[in-house]
């Protein structure tokens, strides 16, 4: 199973107790027909979480809080520049290239903390949320089946595991 999936695709995860559980609800769908292409079993002797792409949240809102400090910082940046150029801001004691220095990179550095700021909570609720739980769930000893691929293929595989469960 691949991390990336693409726009049609569909995923669905089953969260099992123990692994004799998991190896079983595995098997089953392989029996009705569920190319092994589309599953993985994540847990303790099976895929690590990190290979089914359920990556470490803190890497992630790490590399979301990158990105947001680097635009943010260029463009704070720039609006400072281009806000000194238009209003001719003057600062006590600083020439005018003193003074386009100083508000260039106090806007960027304020720029910076709040782009670091909204990145990292944008990673770690929006990017990292389903990390976060499965990656719970596996911390408690659980194993996850993971299913992926069309919606009439997760579809099937929901009711097969559905009728799974009951029993």
């Amino acid at each position: 199973m691949t991390h990336t999936r693409s726009k049609n695709s569909r995923l669905i995860i089953a969260v099992l107790p123990d692994q004799s559980s998991a190896f079983e609800a595995y098997r089953l769908l392989q029996c009705h027909g569920i190319s092994p292409e589309n599953l993985a079993l994540v847990g303790k002797g099976y895929n690590s979480p990190d290979s089914v792409g359920l990556f470490n949240p803190t890497h992630t809102a790490w590399r979301y809080a990158k990105r947001g400090m680097f635009w943010l910082g260029a463009i704070s940046t720039a609006t400072g520049i281009i806000l000194y150029l238009i209003f001719r801001i003057k600062l006590a004691n600083l020439d005018w290239y003193q003074a386009l220095f100083t508000i260039a990179s106090t806007s960027g550095l304020i720029g910076i903390f709040i782009g670091g700021a909204i990145g990292t909570l944008y990673g770690w609720f929006f990017k990292s949320s389903l990390s976060i739980s499965c990656r719970t769930c596996l911390d408690r000893g659980q194993y996850l089946l993971m299913l992926e691929g069309s919606e009439t293929l997760t579809r099937r595989g929901k009711e097969i595991l559905d009728e799974y469960t009951v029993r």
